[in-house]
């Protein structure tokens, strides 16, 4: 069954229950011959468990795609028995102490490895790919992908094509000097901070895409837009990207740029490092936006992981509706 969405607009309050509105997923899924199917809503809501300290366009996916698959009320405080642990690397010792925690599509790659006492809560939907899946010792069959690439369900993938290149740091890089420095290089600088639907609209009106930011790849992929992926700093986690690109059954060559932070350090050898840097930042930028090593998978590996997403959605819906 798929979840014929396109444009659905939702409503996430700051605090409270998130909603979706009437003949949304959450009301009616459709099947494949465009009947609808009769959904109820779940009396009980479930916790919303994802990283909220600062906004990222990653983690803020939760809040944009989950209400529109996902037929339970869902908050975003704890206290709910049933928790959702989706979009990200949540994955380690720092899960929820209580309640039935439901793995989906969740990565692993901070800290240590769940406790016994936490997979033992845990019902392990899918995840986002084999590194995952051989990290917690489970079937090599739950490594469907990340759930981020469901916006290919929920988008236009046919916007119009008005920005040649942009290029989507990793949030811990965001800055107006990278900003300004994107500008120089000519390319579109996509703002990992901004509104779920802003950072769609960018990346889905872009020709190419660079980025070190993984949500912006796999938003790339899903909008069939080719990319390319860069390390800009140590923080980045190469095998997250492995473990959700293994699940696209692609591979990940990273090229390098040079680390650019917000401020540069007073000091005289600290200012000229920092000029040095920025002007190969630009320059770099500039070619590797007229490169031909941007990728993006086949349609059909794109239409199956999919396909296999949405009857674990299809599963989970049907079981904690009845």
């Amino acid at each position: 069954m798929q979840f014929l969405i396109r444009g659905l607009t939702r409503f996430i309050p700051r605090s409270g229950r998130a909603h979706v509105p009437d003949g949304g997923p959450a009301a009616q899924s459709r099947g494949q011959h465009g009947k609808a199917s009769k959904s109820i809503l779940l009396e009980s809501s479930m916790y919303l468990y994802r990283y909220r300290k600062r906004p990222n366009f990653g983690d803020e996916l939760n809040d944009y795609l989950w209400p529109r698959f996902i037929q339970a009320p869902m908050e975003i405080e704890p206290g709910s028995d049933d928790v959702l642990v989706g979009i990200g690397t949540l994955l380690n010792e720092r899960l929820p102490a209580l309640g039935r925690l439901h793995i989906l599509g969740t990565g692993y790659g901070y800290g240590r490895l769940p406790t016994p006492d936490a997979m033992r809560r845990a019902k392990v939907h899918f995840v986002r790919g084999p590194l995952t899946a051989k990290a917690l010792g489970i079937n090599p069959a739950l490594a469907i992908s990340d759930p981020g690439i469901l916006l290919h369900r929920t988008e236009d993938i046919d916007r119009k094509k008005d920005i040649d290149c942009a290029f989507m740091p990793h949030h811990s890089m965001h800055s107006d000097r990278m900003t300004s420095l994107c500008e120089k290089a000519g390319v579109h600088f996509v703002d990992p901070e901004a509104p779920c639907e802003t950072v769609i609209d960018q990346i889905g009106r872009s020709r190419r895409l660079i980025c070190s930011a993984m949500h912006g790849a796999i938003t790339a992929e899903a909008l069939r837009v080719p990319w390319m992926p860069v390390i800009t700093n140590h923080e980045i986690l190469e095998n997250k990207w492995h473990d959700w690109a293994m699940s696209m059954q692609t591979d990940i060559h990273f090229r390098k740029l040079p680390t650019i932070w917000g401020h540069t350090q007073p000091s005289l050898r600290g200012r000229l490092a920092s000029r040095l840097k920025a002007s190969a930042f630009s320059r770099m930028l500039a070619r590797m936006a007229t490169s031909a090593h941007f990728q993006l998978g086949p349609d059909a590996i794109l239409e199956e992981r999919l396909r296999h997403i949405e009857e674990k959605l299809e599963a989970f819906n049907s079981h904690y509706s009845d």
